[in-house]
């Protein structure tokens, strides 16, 4: 008898430290999953606003009229394997609200794509967005100047979040397309190649006459963190600063900018629909050729998602 229940507790031993692996090498419930459909739609909705400030224009800040931009996109899981990581993309693209405009104002074309991929803890992003129409002294509308301020931005960025271990996401905020299990945070480092072309086609800013093309090399670093709630809630802060070494091509000078972009996200994450809303605030300085220029630009952004 006593030989029976010796080998009965070392079964029910060995029954518990297998499923206990099991249960391990499905998944880690601290961790980062991944949903069931590896398809994803995402629908879009945009209100911006574009500040731009220049050392040689004195009748005050230039003021974006896009307002509104929708879009559409769609992600996939897995689409393939390269380096040893799985390859997940992300696609959208937004265009702006004709009638979101008023007809006295200027022209005002907006559109804007991205491509993302996301092997292991890397976000590889590329963006092209070209927008224009601007007013100027705005709080006075019989003074007011409307410039056909054209603007192409054009990069590709590559940001490493450098202590995620596996309990972090930037997905799982922005994207929603991964859930984390848990509040957790990571610090962010990367970098981007960027060119900026604009064009005053009202010819209102001598500055532009020429078609002003800058390029430019960034660092940035940052930290966002997640709050994780048991229904389905979320909560993420998001802050980056940059530095960057360009030149502006037509004048041959040189550029030191700083940068910060700031964001707050909260939403939903659900089995089949999940949302997002995303505040954002980006703040640059431009110095070239004797000129001194300042952007502000920031968005209230509406995500919504259906797997499949």
């Amino acid at each position: 008898m006593y030989i029976e229940k010796g080998s009965m507790i070392r079964a029910i031993l060995i029954f518990f430290l297998v499923s206990v692996n099991v249960a391990l090498a499905n998944g880690d419930s601290t961790g980062i999953s991944t949903f069931r459909e590896r398809f994803s739609l995402r629908f879009l909705c945009n209100y911006n606003f574009v500040s731009i400030w220049n050392s040689e224009f004195k009748d005050g800040a230039l003021i974006s009229n896009r307002p509104i931009d929708l879009g559409l996109g769609f992600g996939y899981d897995s689409l393939f394997t390269l380096f040893g990581s799985s390859w997940d993309f992300s696609w959208d693209f937004k265009f702006a609200l004709p009638f979101t405009t008023s007809a006295s104002e200027s022209g005002t074309q907006s559109f804007e794509t991205g491509l993302n991929f996301f092997p292991r803890n890397w976000w590889l992003e590329a963006k092209l967005r070209s927008y224009s129409g601007f007013t100027t002294n705005i709080e006075d509308r019989d003074d007011a100047k409307f410039v056909d301020l054209w603007i192409l931005d054009m990069y590709f960025s590559s940001l490493w979040m450098a202590t995620a271990k596996g309990k972090f996401s930037p997905r799982s905020a922005y994207f929603l397309d991964r859930r984390q299990a848990q509040s957790a945070g990571s610090m962010i480092l990367g970098g981007r190649i960027q060119r900026n072309i604009a064009e005053d086609r009202d010819s209102v800013l001598a500055y532009y006459d020429n078609r002003r093309d800058l390029t430019t090399l960034w660092l940035d670093m940052g930290y966002t963190y997640s709050w994780v709630y048991r229904n389905g809630m979320f909560l993420n802060l998001w802050g980056v600063i940059g530095l960057a070494y360009g030149r502006e091509r037509v004048d041959d000078g040189y550029a030191v900018l700083p940068e910060s972009d700031l964001r707050m996200a909260i939403g939903y994450l659900g089995e089949k629909w999940s949302w997002n809303t995303v505040l954002k605030a980006g703040y640059s300085a431009i110095s070239y050729s004797e000129r001194w220029e300042q952007k502000f630009v920031s968005s209230f952004e509406i995500l919504v998602v259906r797997r499949f």
